[in-house]
């Protein structure tokens, strides 16, 4: 159930609900949290620009203490949705004192400027059902200054190390259709060619030398494709070996038409 103006008001006197609170802030169901500082980075900034699909996380003027009884939730302003913004934010839990912190993206196609003292999100308090057993002791308790992603880095990076390969694995499987394709094309190009040419030379009445020499520098081609086609395909592996079979179709050749 979602506490009122009146018992918001109550809350701030009693129990400090909210540090640094400010009467024009109070809202029928909530409270509008001031900005007090933007950060891209690991710097906190009273400006920031973003462009369209670029992100910041907003830090709060106000410091909630939450009660044991109660949870906040942060919603993004009417006014600011239709401005292009969208906002990604946690529930604050029971017992969990801090500044409030959300992320502001811009899904607009134009540039905004955000600045500090500006009204962007609510916080809502909801009244829970009954007291849980434990109160909140998270990574990010007591949080009154910006700590990026705190405990959770290397989890992001384990995951951002997973997505990398998986990456890598859908780039090594598009590479293999690729070259499963080119080799099959190389195939039918070669049996095309080979036919061709030895039909070509039956019908001369070619000699064996002649037959020696051209299907020799045709294979010596061929293998020369293909080599190229490996380079492009696996360039890690080792250069040489692609070669050789040109290197040798070619000579061959070369000796049998000086002979």
């Amino acid at each position: 159930m979602v506490i009122v103006d009146h018992e918001i008001m109550d809350r701030v006197k009693s129990e400090n609900l909210i540090d640094s609170f400010d009467d024009s802030c109070l809202t029928n169901i909530g409270y509008d949290l001031r900005a007090k500082r933007f950060y891209a980075s690991s710097k906190g900034e009273e400006s920031i620009t973003l462009q369209p699909n670029e992100s910041a996380f907003v830090e709060s003027v106000e410091v909630v203490s939450m009660p044991t009884d109660m949870l906040g939730r942060i919603a993004l302003k009417n006014s600011r949705i239709r401005q292009g913004l969208s906002l990604d934010a946690p529930v604050y839990q029971p017992g969990h004192k801090t500044r409030i912190y959300f992320r502001l993206t811009n899904v607009s196609a134009d540039t905004i400027v955000l600045y500090a003292g500006d009204r962007y999100a609510t916080i809502l308090f909801d009244k829970l059902s009954a007291e849980p057993d434990q109160a909140y002791h998270g990574a990010f308790r007591d949080e009154f200054n910006y700590r990026g992603l705190g405990d959770y880095k290397d989890v992001y990076k384990r995951q951002m190390r997973e997505i990398e390969k998986k990456t890598d694995d859908l780039k090594s499987i598009e590479n293999s259709i690729y070259g499963n394709v080119l080799v099959i094309l190389t195939v039918f190009v070669a049996l095309f060619s080979f036919l061709t040419t030895n039909i070509s030379l039956a019908a001369n009445s070619a000699s064996i030398k002649q037959y020696f020499v051209f299907n020799g520098i045709l294979l010596g081609s061929i293998s020369f494709l293909v080599a190229l086609i490996g380079m492009v395909i696996k360039p890690k592996r080792k250069m040489w070996m692609y070669w050789i079979p040109t290197v040798i179709c070619f000579a061959a050749a070369f000796l049998v038409y000086l002979l």
